[in-house]
């Protein structure tokens, strides 16, 4: 269900609880979804975890998609730029091929000293069948070939399994370790 998880600021540093106003922000991005949770008023479909964390932050009632593609959508999010700005329109071209130097919404966090994370797809990588372009600094791939295949099944799974075996429990997993190894080490 949940395509990207990036955070920011797991957990401030002694430091950083020193200086007012500063926030730990947890943000969960999703894409190819509609709004289809509890907090978004279906009564149906059960996220009570979802609708718990909604009634405790923001929830973002009218948001609206840059294209119909969730690379391009992402990028918008993430630079504050939209497609016809950023080039991006399909699942094979990365940002940086046309803004080598724009600062993201992770990069700005980071910059004013806070820890951040990206989980997931949240950059959109994947099983490309060739690298036609590298970034020549950072060797970050800036064009790729489509997949030759892609898996087509049904836009949800419940197969008999703990929640870690799927791809989504997986990334939990990893934030919520995430999280506890930042605290640990805050605390040293």
């Amino acid at each position: 269900m949940v395509a990207g998880l990036l955070s920011f600021g797991v957990r401030a540093s002694a430091a950083e609880k020193e200086q007012a106003g500063r926030f730990n922000v947890l943000m969960i991005a999703v894409d190819d979804l509609r709004p289809e949770a509890g907090c978004y008023g279906n009564p149906v479909i059960k996220t009570p975890h979802l609708d718990a964390l909604a009634q405790r932050g923001t929830t973002f009632l009218r948001a609206y998609c840059q294209q119909a593609v969730c690379s391009p959508s992402r990028t918008s999010l993430l630079t504050g730029l939209r497609p016809d700005t950023t080039k991006v329109y399909d699942l094979q071209t990365h940002f940086r091929l046309n803004l080598p130097d724009v600062v993201t919404l992770p990069q700005h966090f980071k910059e004013c000293g806070y820890h951040t994370v990206g989980l997931s797809k949240i950059y959109h990588g994947g099983p490309a069948t060739k690298v036609l372009k590298r970034d020549a600094k950072t060797g970050v791939p800036l064009k790729l070939t489509a997949p030759r295949f892609r898996a087509r099944g049904p836009a949800w799974e419940d197969p008999d399994v703990p929640d870690n075996a799927l791809p989504d429990g997986k990334t939990a997993d990893c934030g919520a370790n995430t999280r506890i190894s930042r605290s640990r080490s805050d605390r040293r």
